[in-house]
């Protein structure tokens, strides 16, 4: 039916649901996990508002995978492209000036780089 979302689309938001569920909960839940498991540096307080603010994309994307239409995604879509574009500047941003960041900067600059490539995907091929 013209107008329904692609499969590839549902599932993207189901991928980028799991993925932001689990990175939120654990910064939003064990923050002082996440830091010792990697060696971030100690910011439990921003730990959590990260978490917070990931768990938030994490539900936009269940709604996303439960929506049928792109007018249902839209602004789904331009929010994702938003969080994911500027969340890889920010950390190259830091890795930049905080040299001593952990090597797992760069996974969570990968992940980041994905889901923009990803959802520039569900835009572009979406967009009517």
């Amino acid at each position: 039916m013209s107008g329904e979302l692609s499969k590839i689309s549902k599932y993207i938001f189901l991928l980028h649901f799991i993925v932001a569920l689990i990175f939120g909960l654990i910064w939003f839940v064990v923050p002082e996990y996440w830091n010792t498991l990697t060696g971030w540096p100690e910011e439990i307080a921003s730990g959590r508002i990260v978490g917070m603010a990931t768990i938030m994309v994490a539900i936009g994307c269940l709604l996303g995978y439960r929506a049928t239409t792109w007018k249902q995604v839209e602004i789904l879509v331009v929010m994702e492209l938003v969080y994911n574009i500027l969340g890889a500047i920010g950390m190259i941003w830091n890795a930049i000036a905080i040299p001593t960041l952990p090597v797992v900067v760069w996974l969570l600059i990968g992940l980041l780089g994905l889901f923009a490539v990803l959802f520039l995907y569900v835009f572009f091929t979406e967009k009517r």
